[in-house]
């Protein structure tokens, strides 16, 4: 709906400017034709009041863009009685005391992305980590991962559509693992 009334308002504008600019020019091809405008009745008083109106709403606009926004950056989830906040780093926290439990992960680094959609509003996860040595580290990432899944699911109540488990190798990091 926003966008239709900003198209309608640039609408309003686009021919009101061109009214005044089509009026101002000074070329002898087209001077009978704005003789004819302005010896009309209704024109003048006409474009009066849509020079008003457009001022009006562009001062609108002015104030409506100064006008301070109280609203947080994250997910708010509208229920019948009222509506949650949800921020990024409440998930984050999530996801690392999740990852808390697998003693073979060292130095995990967690970004989550929340995507808030008219439909349905979802969770992407990636995770940067060093795993210790360990005999099998694919079946490791998949519990990890379905376990992040899950416990972040309970919590959130929004499904997680991709989690991305990064491994990085220690000497490219540069990190010393304790």
């Amino acid at each position: 709906m926003k966008r239709f009334i900003s198209f309608l308002f640039g609408l309003f504008l686009l021919a009101l400017i061109g009214v005044f600019t089509f009026l101002y020019v000074d070329n002898s091809n087209i001077r009978q034709y704005q003789e004819d405008l302005l010896a009309q009745n209704w024109f003048e008083p006409t474009l009066l009041a849509c020079a008003i109106v457009g001022l009006l709403i562009a001062l609108g606009f002015v104030i409506f863009g100064l006008k301070p926004s109280h609203k947080r950056s994250g997910l708010y989830l509208k229920f019948n009685d009222g509506e949650i906040y949800m921020n990024k780093k409440s998930i984050e926290k999530v996801v690392l005391h999740t990852i808390e439990r697998y003693d073979a992960i060292r130095q995990p680094t967690v970004k989550a992305k929340l995507y808030q959609k008219k439909k349905m509003s979802y969770i992407d996860i990636s995770v940067d980590m060093l795993v210790a040595q360990t005999d099998n580290v694919q079946s490791l990432l998949t519990s990890l991962k379905e376990d992040i899944k899950t416990q972040t699911e309970h919590f959130s109540e929004m499904p997680v559509q991709d989690i991305k488990l990064n491994v990085l190798d220690q000497k490219s990091v540069k990190k010393r693992v304790l």
